[in-house]
């Protein structure tokens, strides 16, 4: 049986729903960047130059602002749903 939300420990939520935020982000981005480019020559050229570390990080800080909001709004909305 899965375990409820509420039972899980809040940073375990956030790191779920960051990481998935991540990957979502990453793929958008680079299809964003290939019909944009219409190749990844951007991509390469930003890991020759080294301003990827500057794009990596706030994403990331997107992420993690974005894990943390979902973990507390879905365990807010699970107890509300089990005080009922």
């Amino acid at each position: 049986m899965a375990q409820n939300i509420t039972e899980t420990p809040f940073w375990k939520v956030s790191v779920r729903f960051s990481i998935s935020f991540l990957v979502l982000l990453t793929i958008v981005l680079s299809t964003a960047t290939y019909f944009k480019d219409g190749n990844f020559n951007a991509i390469s050229t930003s890991l020759q130059d080294g301003s990827w570390l500057k794009f990596v990080l706030i994403r990331i800080a997107i992420a993690i602002v974005y894990g943390s909001a979902m973990a507390y709004f879905s365990r807010k909305k699970a107890r509300q749903q089990i005080k009922k």
